[in-house]
């Protein structure tokens, strides 16, 4: 294995933490070599499908078809989850995978950021939603939306606006 590689296998513990840490998405009894090959499968679908589109700027409107097919692929494994992740969890996945690949160099800057509580806190001092109760596009581009507006008035898009922002707990 080389760096990079060693890298982004470690990008996505990151990522398959973050979006799946609070999500309880499992059904009870899964056993953690279905959660693996899971995660595997789920990746090898995000890496090899869904990220090419990205290798150039994608309009909001592509993004939320990404992230609606990425809720999609899921749904092929109800033996093991409670039900397809929905939006919440999909957008905070793949916003965060899309993060890190910027921030190694292998992407240009993402559309989106992760939404999560955080960030809702930093917007709203009380979050809207629970993210990982998230099942509504409007409300996830609502909070896009109110993202863009505080990044223009700091002259920052609105990655690097998370970027600057982030805060792990």
């Amino acid at each position: 294995m080389n760096k990079q590689d060693f890298l982004i296998e470690e990008i996505w513990l990151l990522t398959f933490g973050g979006a799946f840490q609070h999500s309880g998405i499992y059904k009870a009894n899964t056993k953690e070599k279905e959660r693996t090959y899971f995660r595997n499968m789920l990746k090898g679908y995000i890496e090899q499908i869904i990220l090419k589109k990205y290798k150039q700027p994608v309009s909001d409107e592509e993004h939320l078809k990404n992230i609606l097919s990425v809720s999609n692929y899921t749904k092929s494994f109800n033996n093991i989850l409670k039900a397809p992740i929905n939006i919440g969890v999909s957008q905070k996945l793949l916003n965060l995978a899309l993060k890190y690949y910027w921030c190694l160099g292998l992407l240009p800057e993402p559309p989106h950021c992760p939404v999560d509580r955080i960030i809702q806190q930093k917007l709203y001092k009380q979050p809207k939603v629970n993210w990982t109760q998230l099942d509504s596009v409007d409300m996830y581009m609502q909070i896009i939306n109110d993202v863009k507006v505080l990044a223009k008035q700091n002259n920052l898009s609105l990655a690097q606006w998370e970027l600057e922002n982030f805060d792990r707990r």
